[in-house]
This record gives structure tokens, sequence and C-alpha cells, in this order.
């Protein structure tokens, strides 16, 4: 994986925040860690759309 010098201009208080929700112990794991999650969502809703409306009725019950 191939790694880049950017420099960003981040509001300190936001980034702690999500420093601590996510376990970082970096500001870079931070930074990569949401990035990885807003990817991850973003096929979430991806498959729901795609999904959505096509489970007929009976599909889920239990047998």
């Amino acid at each position: 994986m191939a790694k880049e010098l950017t420099s960003l201009r981040l509001n300190d208080r936001l980034v702690r925040r999500a420093q601590k929700a996510l376990g970082a112990k970096t500001r870079t794991q931070t930074i990569e860690l949401s990035l990885e999650a807003v990817v991850e969502a973003e096929k979430h809703r991806k498959l729901i759309k795609k999904y959505s409306g096509k489970a007929r009725p009976g599909d889920f019950e239990r047998s």
C-alpha cells in the first residue's frame, strides 16, 4: 500500500474525538480508519439500495 505525505488542516477537537471513538493510536491511524469506515458504509448503502424491496412474504420466517 503506497503512502504519500499530505498536509491537512484538521479540527483538532474532532480528530481527538474520532481517535478516542476508534481507539486509534495516532492521527494518521485515525484518518485511515475513518476513511475505511466511510468506504464500508458506502458499500453497505449500495447493497441495501440494490436489494431493498426484493424480499417476498415468508422469506424471513423461521421453519
